[in-house]
């Protein structure tokens, strides 16, 4: 069972990962795209005032997301191996679907996409944690 929560949380962690990367660089380079076709949002390049202002931040924070990618990818054998790095990983995709849970409660329900990152988010949260503790808490 340990065995196949462990490989279950190394395919979850590297999905993770790589969204994390692919998405933190799509965003980068095609932000008005993305909001205009992904979220729906009227074209913020057209907004007078603020619309530089906002894709801006919006690729700031997208590279956050690439760069949380790099992390994940760089030190996989670490997190998956309960080091330091483990910790880090678990906060950052705990903070993740704390923010998507409070996004529904706060702001109403999001589209099926955006729900089942929801899941996929809470599903290698979980996974990830139970190798962990699995790993520490086996025979020794």
């Amino acid at each position: 069972m340990s065995q196949t929560i462990r490989l279950l949380a190394s395919l979850f962690q590297l999905g993770y990962s790589l969204m994390f990367l692919f998405v933190g660089l799509a965003g980068i380079f095609a932000a008005r795209w993305e909001l205009v076709t992904v979220f729906g949002l009227p074209d913020p390049g057209t907004l007078p005032e603020h619309g530089g202002t906002f894709l801006a931040q919006y690729r700031f924070l997208k590279s956050i997301e690439l760069c949380s990618g790099i992390f994940c990818l760089s030190c996989r054998g670490p997190i998956l191996a309960g080091k330091p790095p483990a910790l880090l990983f678990l906060a950052i995709v705990g903070a993740g679907v704390v923010a998507r849970a409070i996004a529904w409660f706060a702001d109403g329900p999001p589209n099926l996409t955006f729900a089942t990152f929801l899941v996929l988010e809470a599903m290698t949260f979980v996974l990830v944690a139970l190798s962990l503790w699995s790993r520490h808490a086996g025979p020794r």
